[in-house]
């Protein structure tokens, strides 16, 4: 992407300033190489689409997982009161 807006600079910018090499930003001299320090940013940069799906799965998981621990606090209510009532039948 950064080749792209490289060769835009060279290629309009030129005729729109004039040849004014201080008005760009890509390929001014003092910026050194744009190139390469965006290449060395790329592993740093994040997705939030990505992170956003992470943090939606993950709350799904947890209310699925209160979901089955209220299901199962039930059958172990249900199991107790029948051992309960077996109990005092026998």
């Amino acid at each position: 992407m950064i080749t792209y807006f490289m060769r835009y600079e060279d290629n309009n910018l030129e005729y729109y300033t004039d040849a004014d090499v201080s008005k760009r930003i890509f390929t001014h001299p003092e910026s050194g190489d744009m190139k390469q320090r965006m290449e060395a940013y790329k592993s740093e940069w994040k997705n939030p689409y990505k992170d956003t799906y992470i943090w939606l799965k993950g709350e799904l998981l947890d209310a699925r997982g209160m979901a089955d621990a209220l299901v199962g606090r039930e059958l172990c209510m249900k199991q107790q009161i029948a051992a309960e009532n077996q109990k005092k039948a026998d």
